[in-house]
């Protein structure tokens, strides 16, 4: 999960309880059933006496691992199963975005519906991998913040690729028994105090995005990359590495190697339910947003039912079991029935919404070439 504006800060430890039901979810693993490679026979449409189309059928899901799966099967899944039984879902996970991003655009593989990361939009939509959706067909459509509705990760041409099931910001953790005081700006992962015990993302478009928000810059709108590189540059000596993934980050927190770095609210906070001792900051230069997004590929199959299951993901109670029970995350209905202490908690109140600043798809595309190498030149 990739990818930033609120105010709050908050000793995540002691925000909301941790409930055995939360630590016996988070430790075992369900058996996600088949996977949807190879899988290319394309069923007829099927209409009722109405004309309209049924929801019924097999339906090929894949989505990120880990929890994130789990979280997917017990509380989307399983609940749209039961409310249409003539579905069968095959829910199974990819390993990393860029596999599933070509696996899409490709078009060789049944994939019915698909989890995607907000920053590779652009570029599946412009190549033809994404269906348009009938939002007709998604009454929960409108739920959804109107960033999700109206979003600039997408082409902007009066069509919806995607909607939104959750999504957050990448700010600074923290291990609160080695910083003591909490962060207030980027500038604290420069404390000559951490030396050596800093990460940061590795990407190109994540180190753009905390250079120019550190040299004051909009990241949708660069206007001195050199400036950005030099600041860049600064930080290596206090660096202990850049992070790749949010698995590598979190063990590297875990076992006190890293003690201050960029990193997302939701493994800040599944770290604070471990007992780890870890905060997390949003400073006043702001911070990146990001969206776990659902979209049609190309291939599907069972384009009604992927739409039913989308109005499912959205929905609000769904949402609630999906963010509070599984992973850490806000949701994108701003209608998700959460307590006040749960919106702080998962960043989902309506001013950290309405705050939230994401990528701009194609102004990334165009510079992402560059951008990538100040990234390499940094981390020679």
């Amino acid at each position: 999960m990739s990818d930033q504006t609120d105010q709050l800060e908050m000793p995540l430890a002691s925000a909301m309880p941790r409930s055995p039901a939360r630590r016996d979810f988070m430790k075992h693993s369900l058996v996600l059933a088949g996977g949807a490679a190879g899988v290319m026979g394309m069923p007829s449409v099927l209409y009722s006496d109405s004309g309209v189309e049924k929801i019924t059928g097999e339906l090929f899901v894949e989505t990120f691992g880990g929890a994130y799966a789990e979280a997917m099967q017990q509380f989307v899944v399983q609940p749209f199963e039961k409310k249409y039984p003539g579905i069968k879902v095959h829910l199974s996970h990819f390993g990393s975005a860029s596999e599933q991003a070509a696996k899409i655009q490709s078009g060789n593989a049944r994939v019915d519906l698909s989890s995607f990361g907000d920053s590779r939009m652009y570029v599946a939509i412009k190549n033809n991998g994404l269906l348009p959706l009938r939002t007709e067909n998604i009454p929960n459509f409108d739920q959804q913040h109107m960033k999700f509705r109206k979003p600039n990760y997408e082409v902007g041409d009066n069509n919806n690729y995607s909607t939104a099931l959750v999504w957050g910001d990448r700010a600074i953790a923290y291990k609160t028994d080695r910083v003591k005081t909490p962060p207030t700006s980027w500038q604290a992962l420069f404390n000559s105090e951490w030396e050596g015990r800093v990460a940061l993302k590795s990407s190109g478009t994540a180190m753009v995005q905390f250079g120019a928000l550190l040299t004051g810059q909009d990241f949708n709108h660069v206007t001195d990359l050199a400036l950005i590189e030099a600041k860049l540059m600064e930080l290596k000596p206090n660096l202990l590495k850049f992070w790749t993934s949010g698995s590598e980050l979190t063990q590297l927190f875990a076992t006190g190697e890293v003690w201050i770095a960029d990193f997302w609210r939701g493994r800040v906070n599944s770290l604070a339910e471990e007992g780890i001792p870890i905060a997390y900051a949003v400073p006043e230069e702001g911070a990146p947003a990001w969206a776990d997004l659902m979209v049609v590929p190309k291939s599907c199959g069972n384009r009604r039912a992927a739409e039913a299951f989308i109005d499912m993901t959205l929905d609000g109670q769904v949402q609630k079991d999906f963010v509070t029970q599984g992973v850490n995350y806000a949701p994108s209905n701003v209608h998700t029935p959460l307590s006040q202490s749960e919106m702080a908690w998962l960043g989902a109140t309506p001013a950290i919404f309405d705050a939230a600043v994401f990528i701009d798809a194609a102004y990334q595309a165009k510079h992402i070439d560059e951008w990538n190498m100040i990234a390499n030149r940094v981390k020679a």
